[in-house]
């Protein structure tokens, strides 16, 4: 029995010992892990110039941007010419020229194989404006202002046809196309001016001053442009000549300076000195305006307003006697009348009343001075504020205005012309000086003068032959400012 138990136990150790053969060899082998494999870029490829390829003569060749962007730093541009045609006018205008950096990089990494690259540039546009109007200053100078004459050598005047200037919109992008192409040249438009031509301040004195070689003597000419505040035009401005009956209108601003508020008496004095050239009635209002009456209180008046002119800077302008006073003050009172020297002021010189004397320019600034106190500015505001405004100052403008002196400066002068002005002649010297005002508004300053020696011209100076002169130069004058139409 214990054999027996033996053996079953030996057999359950074979089956177990096969059942674990067989376990084993029916096992799975697990497939090993395969390393993971980390994907390595490929490098970059960073563009550069092809071979041969320049600008402005400067090898680009295998540069790349950073290396572009630092060559093309170093170029200089020239400034751009370009030829502008505008109608018969040619100019060549000059623009400034920058590099655009980015876009002819740009162009330079697409080039081929020897290429010259353009360069691709930039121009400044505020340039343009300021050049074209330049240009179109001479266009418009240009396109017709001429000058007519008759036989006689005061009937001068400025004439202009039908003024062209450039339309300046077109132009303007036809020069920023032209120079984005580089053309060399261009053609703007012109179109019909909106304003007439005039001629230029140095036309106007050539023509003066040839008029002037016609008068047997000295003439004084100063033109004023009031809107502008600026000379215009002058000849022998500084000379000195009698003041005659213009001074009448600084007569007017001394009572004006002195005087509130006129009575009845004193108003008619002014218009009679204004209107009718009365020197008696001049007198009165030198002698009402220190309070006076009579000669010699206008004698008194006359030393007040010497030292109005010397107030405004005026060296030979002045009146040492009132008018027609000689025989009653010299000759009856003994009064030692303080006379100017015998050759005072610049050449040329005239033979001018010891007594009374002005320079155009000086008696210029006597009107400009109430018109600019008509204004509301200037210095006679500053120097009289108790008595002088802008109302009382066109209030002499206004009188002056009614001159009834038609025969000099107005002779010349178109009907629609306002004009205020005062005219005084004597034996060997007639002159007018006044303000004009034009229809379209324009406002300036003219003063001429003539003197003729009495005894190389055979005797007294007359009308006849001193008006159309000092008409003739107040119409060239005004076509300066307002030149006639074909």
């Amino acid at each position: 029995m214990l054999y027996t138990q033996r053996r079953s136990l030996w057999a359950m150790v074979v089956v177990l010992g096969l059942l674990v053969g067989c376990s084993q060899s029916m096992a799975v082998t697990p497939t090993p892990l395969m390393p993971t494999l980390t994907a390595v870029p490929s490098a970059t490829v960073v563009p550069t110039v092809a071979a041969g390829v320049s600008v402005n003569d400067v090898s680009l060749a295998g540069k790349n941007l950073a290396q572009l962007s630092s060559t093309l730093a170093t170029i200089q541009l020239p400034q751009r010419e370009l030829t502008v045609l505008a109608g018969v006018i040619t100019q060549t205008l000059t623009f400034t020229v920058s590099l655009d950096q980015q876009a002819t990089a740009d162009a330079a990494l697409q080039a081929t194989t020897n290429t010259k690259v353009v360069p691709v540039v930039r121009f400044d546009n505020a340039e343009i404006q300021p050049q074209l109007e330049s240009l179109n200053q001479v266009v418009m100078a240009t396109s017709g202002v001429t000058l007519t004459q008759s036989a006689d050598p005061f009937d001068v005047r400025f004439v202009s046809d039908v003024a062209q200037s450039i339309d300046t919109k077109v132009a303007e992008a036809r020069i920023t196309s032209a120079l984005a192409s580089n053309a060399i040249s261009v053609t703007v438009p012109l179109v019909p001016a909106s304003t007439p031509v005039l001629p230029s301040h140095e036309q106007l004195t050539t023509a003066v001053t040839k008029m002037a070689d016609a008068w047997p003597g000295i003439v004084g000419v100063y033109v004023y442009d009031l809107d502008t505040d600026e000379v215009v035009t002058t000849l022998n401005e500084k000379s000195v000549f009698s003041g005659a009956s213009v001074m009448k209108v600084p007569i007017l601003l001394h009572a004006y300076s002195k005087i509130k508020e006129f009575n009845n008496a004193q108003v008619s004095w002014m218009r009679r000195m204004i209107i009718n050239s009365d020197n008696l009635a001049a007198n009165k209002m030198l002698a009402t305006s220190v309070d006076g009456d009579g000669t010699e209180a206008a004698y008194l008046g006359a030393q007040d307003m010497n030292k109005m002119f010397q107030a405004l800077g005026l060296e030979h302008t002045y009146q040492n006697m009132p008018y027609e006073g000689r025989d009653f003050l010299i000759g009856v009172l003994k009064y030692n009348i303080v006379k100017g020297p015998k050759i005072e002021g610049p050449p040329p010189n005239t033979d001018a009343d010891p007594m009374l004397r002005t320079t155009p320019a000086e008696m210029a600034k006597v009107f400009t001075e109430i018109y600019r106190c008509s204004q509301g500015k200037g210095v006679l505001l500053k120097m009289y504020p108790d008595t002088l405004n802008a109302d009382r100052c066109a209030e002499m403008l206004a009188l002056m205005h009614e001159n009834a002196d038609n025969s000099r400066m107005i002779s010349g002068l178109p009907a629609d012309a306002y004009v205020s002005h005062k005219s005084g002649w004597i034996e060997d010297m007639q002159a007018d000086v006044g303000i004009v005002t034009t229809p379209n508004k324009q406002h300036f300053l003219m003063a001429i003068y003539v003197y003729r020696d009495i005894a190389e011209n055979g005797g007294y100076l007359l009308d006849s032959v001193a008006g159309p002169a000092i008409g003739g130069f107040a119409q060239l004058i005004y076509s300066a400012f307002v030149p006639q139409t074909k």
